[in-house]
């Protein structure tokens, strides 16, 4: 009777266990080992977020959010992917901003019970966009229809975010390029402020030993970094000035400043933007 009763009372165990499904943790994925890559960004380079992302089952997807503050009032979703070189890795690039911007981001992951998880936990994260160290001074604008009272000039643009020593960089027209005349070198301890003008003189500059004057129909400007290198140039003719000259007071320039968009301004805007020159 004994046993019959043990025997009983082992089956019923069996069953009840058999009845009893396997409990499955059901919880957000964990966000782990957050990077971003440059650690001060310049405006000139993107950003790469990684991080490591884990789950008992399965991620579903990872999203990487981002906006620049001041410029974008909602978030721009980025597919972060995963890394086959580093198990568990996810990465995104977030595109350059100008300099000062601040760039606010966050992570969200779903994984297969779409539960989420967010890194941050709350609010936002956030990097400021440094000055970038790169150099662009360029030939902005130039005036070829100078006399006696007011010479031909060149107007250079520094559009870097930089102050740029121009001490030994070269200026020169087409005239000094084909021929013997030395080119003008630009004197020591010359400076442009980041996106400043600096205005050169061409033909009475009573400071520099090399002249030369502009041509207002087909001529050319160069400008040479201290390695000889040609960093900028403008050329005109009556082909590219569309059959006309740069008489009657008239300039030629980049519109927008530092482009490669150029135009004749009826009204020249020396030492100042061509922005919104006419």
């Amino acid at each position: 009777m004994k046993f019959r009763i043990m025997a009983s009372l082992a089956v019923i165990l069996v069953l009840a266990t058999a009845c009893v499904k396997d409990e499955v943790y059901v919880g957000p994925p964990t966000i782990e080992t957050v990077t971003i890559s440059p650690a001060t960004p310049q405006s000139t380079e993107p950003v790469v977020i990684k991080a490591k992302i884990t789950d008992l089952k399965a991620v579903n997807s990872v999203k990487l959010f981002y906006r620049g503050v001041g410029i974008a009032t909602s978030f721009t979703s980025l597919e972060m992917i995963s890394l086959s070189s580093e198990q568990y890795m996810y990465a995104a690039s977030i595109p350059a901003f100008p300099k000062d911007t601040k760039v606010e981001y966050y992570i969200e992951v779903l994984n297969l019970d779409n539960v989420k998880a967010s890194y941050p936990k709350t609010g936002t994260k956030d990097y400021t966009i440094g000055a970038s160290t790169a150099i662009k001074v360029v030939v902005n604008e130039i005036f070829a229809n100078g006399d006696a009272a007011n010479s031909d000039w060149i107007e250079i643009y520094n559009d870097s975010e930089v102050e740029v020593d121009l001490s030994g960089y070269a200026v020169y027209d087409d005239g000094i390029k084909t021929g013997v005349k030395p080119k003008r070198i630009i004197a020591e301890g010359v400076k442009i402020a980041a996106k400043g003008f600096l205005v050169l003189n061409a033909d009475i500059d009573p400071n520099e030993t090399i002249l030369f004057g502009l041509s207002t129909t087909a001529d050319a400007v160069y400008l040479e970094n201290k390695d000889g290198l040609v960093v900028s140039e403008i050329k005109w003719d009556a082909t590219i000035l569309g059959g006309t000259d740069l008489k009657s007071g008239k300039s030629y320039g980049c519109k927008p400043d530092g482009t490669n968009s150029l135009v004749i301004f009826a009204n020249p805007t020396k030492g100042t933007s061509n922005n919104n020159a006419n």
